[in-house]
């Protein structure tokens, strides 16, 4: 690394600038969570104590995948029953999924966590 504007400039090895920086003195970063009660938000750790729940911003309805299984076929893909007068048949791809056995999630809208794309849960 360069330092200065001058001429006779002086070279620094990067390891002796890093040293000299406060980013060196850097360790660590701890983050700790307030206690909150809305609903949507899991509690990250095994611990039932009220006082202090970890936050996490994950949907909790399809545990951040952005997709859940499909609610006609039961992540199955084909349709179980006949749907609207015979038009999709049992057995035949499943008229909502197409036969991929996942639909996007409606709470996320598919973003996987909470407060995302499009979502009416902002605050």
């Amino acid at each position: 690394a360069l330092i200065g504007n001058s001429v006779a400039r002086k070279a620094f090895s990067i390891k002796e600038v890093c040293l000299n920086s406060k980013a060196g003195n850097f360790q660590s970063l701890e983050v700790k969570a307030t206690g909150d009660s809305r609903p949507g938000i899991k509690q990250a750790t095994g611990d039932s104590s009220p006082a202090v729940k970890a936050r996490t911003l994950f949907c909790p309805d399809c545990d951040g995948n952005g997709a859940i299984a499909c609610t006609q076929c039961q992540g199955g893909g084909v349709n179980l029953i006949d749907h609207y007068n015979g038009r999709f048949k049992a057995g035949g791809l499943c008229w909502l999924c197409r036969g991929k056995k996942d639909i996007l999630c409606g709470s996320c809208n598919g973003a996987g966590f909470m407060g995302g794309f499009m979502n009416t849960n902002d605050e």
